[in-house]
């Protein structure tokens, strides 16, 4: 199946400037055992009850948990936490994401590093940064999480680089490839 539609973003260009206002909903994640995120597909019921849990807490949109009680991912995109330089993404129950990949590759190309491991609620609240990714709307900063402010309510400095440098690679053919239209 393939899609055509405008391109669209998780987060608008104001959203993009400050960072969103994310809630970490109770509702978890459907188990791999029943459908497999690493599949993309359209099972969302778990997805869009956490969107509504954010929703009535006043946040603009929301993670999940997984069933050990991690945090999982949102609504069409990964979460990132960055602690001390070094970047962290759940491993369990998520969809591996194009943009969180590439995440790992710029991070590679600019000496940071990346992995993939349990996040817990504690360690998300007590980050340096937090930004989430999708291809809607590439690397999104995440500036308070509930009621904590990460990075004292503003766009952490990796966030940014990150950001700027995944647009600069949609120009770069190393990383790209143009679309000719007759």
């Amino acid at each position: 199946m393939a899609l055509a539609i405008p391109f669209g973003s998780v987060a608008n260009k104001e959203q993009l400037e400050r960072g969103l206002h994310v809630a970490i909903s109770e509702t978890v994640r459907i188990p791999p055992e029943s459908i497999d995120p690493a599949i993309k597909n359209y099972h969302w019921l778990d997805l869009v009850k956490g969107l509504f849990d954010a929703y009535d807490k006043g946040a603009e949109t929301a993670l999940i948990v997984d069933t050990n009680g991690h945090i999982a991912e949102g609504p069409g995109f990964n979460v990132f936490v960055v602690k001390d330089e070094s970047l962290r993404t759940p491993a369990f129950g998520v969809l591996p994401g194009i943009t969180r990949r590439t995440v790992f590759d710029l991070c590679a190309e600019i000496g940071l590093s990346a992995t993939t491991v349990d996040v817990s609620r504690a360690e998300i609240k007590a980050a340096d940064e937090v930004f989430i990714t999708s291809t809607a709307g590439g690397i999104m900063p995440v500036t308070r999480i509930d009621d904590t402010a990460i990075a004292n309510g503003l766009v952490g400095s990796i966030t940014r680089r990150l950001m700027e440098l995944y647009w600069q690679k949609h120009d770069d053919p190393a990383w790209s490839n143009a679309v000719s239209y007759p």
